[in-house]
């Protein structure tokens, strides 16, 4: 496709993520929304969104078939790439000094985008970056300056750059296949074989922190020469710990000319703990807020109450305090980073939560719709549908996929012969060859649950293997939704439950979920407690637990029994099932008053406004506002 040139001069905004040439998550939403919007365009002309090209995957090789330069080259336009043997004067004037320094390879382009075309930069490090090792011979006084000038330690195994044969070798693939050595197919091979037989050490790592760090200098050096001739200045925008690394280095050398702010959209500490515990304790989003919420009333930190001190990934995020601005996408996210460290609570975090996108529907849409969803499940499952229940999310153990199961058990027990057969479709992507651990537990619950044939089925849908040429789009399946289910254990803000908020669907929320606080602010502002909207309920195991006196103290809630919690999360889950009925529409009226409800909620929550008025002056500030000058 063709696009047209960057321009050619004003502030520059960088976003270091996965989701470059892609939306995959929630961040990738916040960036489609914030490109669509003219008030930042104008005061951004330049958007530039960074991705390293493949990622590392299991034991820390990589799988060069899943480069996101293949995604650039279907999308856009690549005007650059350090992995082809001719490119412009230009552009190769721009790149390969950076390249040579870092040994790494660029592959730079435009892609299309809400409100115009945005510039791409994608790094390859495969030759630098392989298991727990990084071969980068500038990287070890990074990570020396990081430490003494930021308070940011990171015993990382860092190594010399690549010797001299591997550099021509590596070259020499290039030339022919297209990829660096380093992302070659059969060395990944080689190297996952030689782990699997003890030859080579690959220890479970957080191998997205060490990508962080091994990005940051390449991807500043970048943008420093990618800046406008005019010397109009750049803006970091980071929101997670892959892309704090380089705010830091912004920070060490990028004073004059660059400025950071930290929004953060999820912690990935406290996340890691909820979803695995300590120990073997799995996943339990109760045991670790009440700690948090105890630790913080008695003035404790994170590292005081679990052992993190070494993981990289907390190093990288406590220090996020020290960029120019910081945000968090929700209150609890907020709490969060006060837990995590407590300069978090020194300066001001500014909570700007994320929009809702509001479908528009009507009573005609929404029963058109609903026919043909259910057409499509009668097909599909063999049934007639009464009752439609969704949930749409990624494949992660955070999502708590088993408590839409809790429900569905409980549902079959409690729902009325004029709702059955009800129907969930559990819409989430796995791969069919190798399936997560997650994934193979909740399909093995879910098989279970329908071999009992008790009046509710759930359907499981691996979201690419549906068939094509369905009559239906995503947003006919929320118009056609009756409740929509999300109960994670952790989320960080929360927008595809509540995407059927404004079709007139009962939204099940986690009271974990960093939206619930701006739905209880609204619901006061438009008169109604949160308890009584008839379109929300609450799912919270968290308070549920706390307030059934199941541990009182930091060290009791961490050494609380699995088991006693299990139990406490299933007596909540027959608690959401009886509330699902209650709000469930008896008649058309009742139906289309629960659609105004709805509606209304939802268009209190619109993006516009939020990124109008909270968002972009986030962004938008003049350097006089920098903190002092880290560089040396």
């Amino acid at each position: 496709m063709r696009v047209r040139e960057p321009a050619a001069s004003g502030e520059l905004l960088v976003h270091l993520s996965y989701e470059a040439t892609r939306t995959l998550g929630g961040m990738g939403v916040v960036l489609e929304h914030l490109l669509a919007a003219p008030d930042y365009r104008a005061a951004f002309p330049r958007t530039l969104l960074v991705s390293p090209t493949v990622r590392p995957c299991g034991l820390g090789s990589y799988a060069p078939e899943e480069s996101l330069a293949h995604d650039l080259e279907a999308r856009g336009e690549v005007l650059y790439s350090g992995l082809r043997r001719h490119n412009p004067d230009g552009w190769t004037r721009v790149f390969q000094p950076v390249e040579a320094r870092h040994d790494v390879s660029f592959v730079y382009g435009l892609r299309e985008a809400p409100g115009g075309p945005v510039e791409v930069l994608l790094v390859d490090v495969t030759d630098v970056l392989r298991g727990y090792r990084a071969r980068l011979g500038t990287l070890p006084l990074f990570l020396q300056r990081l430490r003494t000038l930021l308070g940011v330690d990171l015993p990382f195994d860092c190594r010399g750059g690549r010797p001299a044969p591997w550099r021509a070798l590596s070259r020499a693939w290039r030339a022919v296949h297209g990829t660096r050595l380093g992302a070659a197919p059969w060395l990944n091979r080689l190297f996952r074989r030689a782990v699997h037989h003890g030859l080579l050490d690959a220890p479970p790592l957080d191998h997205d922190a060490m990508l962080a760090i091994t990005l940051a200098e390449p991807v500043f050096d970048a943008v420093a020469r990618l800046r406008s001739p005019d010397g109009a200045g750049s803006v970091v925008l980071a929101q997670e710990h892959l892309s704090l690394p380089l705010a830091y280095k912004a920070l060490l050398d990028g004073r004059d000319w660059c400025r950071t702010v930290y929004y953060a959209g999820e912690v990935r500490t406290p996340r890691v703990l909820v979803e695995y515990g300590e120990a073997g304790q799995g996943a339990s989003d109760a045991r670790f807020y009440n700690v948090q919420r105890l630790g913080l009333e008695q003035g404790r930190t994170l590292e005081q109450v679990y052992p993190v001190g070494t993981w990289p990934g907390f190093q990288i995020l406590r220090n996020g305090h020290l960029c120019d601005r910081v945000g968090a996408v929700s209150a609890s996210v907020a709490d969060e980073l006060r837990f995590l460290d407590p300069r978090y609570s020194l300066r001001p975090v500014t909570v700007v939560p994320h929009g809702n996108r509001v479908i528009e529907t009507d009573g005609d849409a929404r029963e058109a719709a609903r026919a043909r969803v259910l057409r499509h499940a009668r097909k599909q499952w063999g049934q007639d549908f009464r009752l439609l229940l969704t949930h749409i999310s990624r494949d992660e153990v955070c999502k708590g996929l088993w408590r839409d199961v809790d429900v569905c058990e409980h549902l079959a027990e409690l729902l009325p012969g004029e709702r059955r057969p009800a129907l969930l479709v559990m819409v989430t992507e796995w791969n069919e060859a190798e399936p997560s651990d997650n994934l193979r537990l909740v399909k093995a619950r879910v098989d279970a649950f329908n071999a009992k044939d008790a009046g509710v089925r759930i359907a499981l849908v691996n979201q690419p293997s549906w068939p094509l040429g369905l009559d239906f789009t995503r947003d006919d399946l929320h118009r056609a939704t009756d409740v929509s289910l999300g109960q994670s254990l952790y989320e960080s803000h929360g927008l595809a439950q509540l995407e059927a908020l404004g079709c007139g669907s009962v939204c099940v929320i986690s009271g974990a979920s960093g939206a619930r606080r701006t739905l209880r602010e609204t619901c006061e502002a438009l008169g109604l407690s949160e308890s009584a909207h008839p379109n929300l309920v609450v799912s919270d195991p968290v308070a549920d637990a706390r307030e059934a006196g199941l541990a009182h103290s930091v060290e009791a809630w961490k050494a609380l029994p699995s088991a006693v919690l299990r139990e406490q999360e299933l007596r909540t889950a027959r608690w959401v099932a009886e509330a699902v009925l209650r709000r469930l529409p008896r008649d058309a009226h009742e139906g289309r008053l629960l659609l105004e409800t709805g509606r209304a909620l939802a268009e209190r929550l619109r993006w516009e406004p939020i990124l109008r008025e909270q968002l972009i002056p986030l962004l938008q500030f003049p350097p006089r506002e920098a903190q002092p000058d880290w560089s040396v």
